[in-house]
């Protein structure tokens, strides 16, 4: 078992043993949050992200100046 998976395992054991309503509520604000978060960037965007983070780490002089670009447009 990795990581993350032995790490979930045992915060569902401490979750089973919750008695608090003003717990599991904000545990359940939690996760909506970061689930809300993870929705915010479609796949396609996630790609094309990756894409450019991978250019960037090939080439890291490879770049453009603000004052340059605002200049072209």
């Amino acid at each position: 078992m990795d990581n993350l998976s032995a790490r979930k395992y045992h915060f569902i054991e401490e979750l089973m043993t919750v008695e608090e309503e003003s717990v599991m509520e904000a545990l359940e604000r939690v996760l909506k949050k970061e689930k809300e978060a993870q929705e915010r960037i479609s796949p396609v965007q996630k790609k094309e992200l990756d894409k450019r983070l991978q250019s960037y780490s090939e080439n890291p002089e490879d770049l453009l100046d603000w004052n340059e670009v605002k200049e072209e447009w």
